[in-house]
């Protein structure tokens, strides 16, 4: 699609890759060896997703050992690995004077909405990760679910007006994308209050955790390019 870029994350299986393709999505995730995720897939498990993808194809990472992640690189050739996790910015700087061809995208977790938000501390690190020279940011949801406490997946929403004031001072130095708690119903809301450059979704989007449901691919995709249209 031309305008908003969407991901769909939490691919687990080659028809859900080949979904959110027949869907118009821009770009698949892939979680790899992240403990917290029920997406989660091994290096091995994940190779048939990555062979001759017909979108580009991230893998997401959290804490992973930087040879276990040259390890990942070498065996699936991503078009970019996102990290969950804060990474060290000489340990990205040195991954990417690596692997200069591969995207590194960084995820900016803030906690569900209603909590207290620095915004200070948020353009902080982000502007850390701009100096690391990162590829894509994401702005998304850090929050305990189940006992567990997970970056990204949680189905969860953070504070928008935070992301928004955040993405205003860096607008136009790299994409940004809006990830946490988005769904078909609230993904033009989304859209709206942030103005990001697209939606990165998970659970919102699936029938349950790591399959997908293509009527709710559908009605996102659908919500996204009708609002295209409107505002044009």
């Amino acid at each position: 699609m031309a305008g908003y870029k969407v991901k769909l994350c939490g691919t687990t299986n080659c028809a859900d890759r080949d979904l959110a393709v027949n869907a118009g999505a821009d770009w698949f995730g892939v979680v790899v060896e992240t403990d917290f995720s029920p997406r989660s897939l091994s290096i091995e498990a994940a190779r048939p997703l990555f062979v001759e993808p017909p979108i580009p194809a991230v893998a997401l990472v959290f804490e992973m050992p930087e040879l276990r992640l040259c390890e990942l690189i070498e065996t699936l050739s991503p078009d970019a690995v996102q990290f969950l996790s804060l990474e060290d910015t000489e340990f990205l700087r040195r991954i990417k004077s690596i692997y200069p061809d591969i995207q590194l995208w960084q995820s900016v977790h803030l906690p569900p909405a209603g909590s207290d938000v620095s915004l200070s501390e948020v353009l902080s690190t982000v502007q850390d990760y701009l100096t690391a020279g990162v590829d894509l940011l994401l702005f998304d949801t850090a929050a305990t679910v189940d006992g567990k406490k997970k970056f990204g997946g949680t189905g969860i929403t953070a504070d928008w007006d935070v992301i928004r004031q955040a993405l205003d001072k860096i607008r136009g130095t790299v994409p940004v994308l809006l990830a946490g708690g988005i769904n078909p119903d609230n993904a033009v809301a989304g859209l709206e209050a942030v103005l990001p450059d697209g939606l990165d979704l998970c659970s919102g989007v699936e029938a349950h955790p790591g399959k997908r449901n293509p009527v709710k691919v559908d009605a996102l995709m659908n919500a996204v390019r009708n609002y295209e249209i409107n505002r044009r």
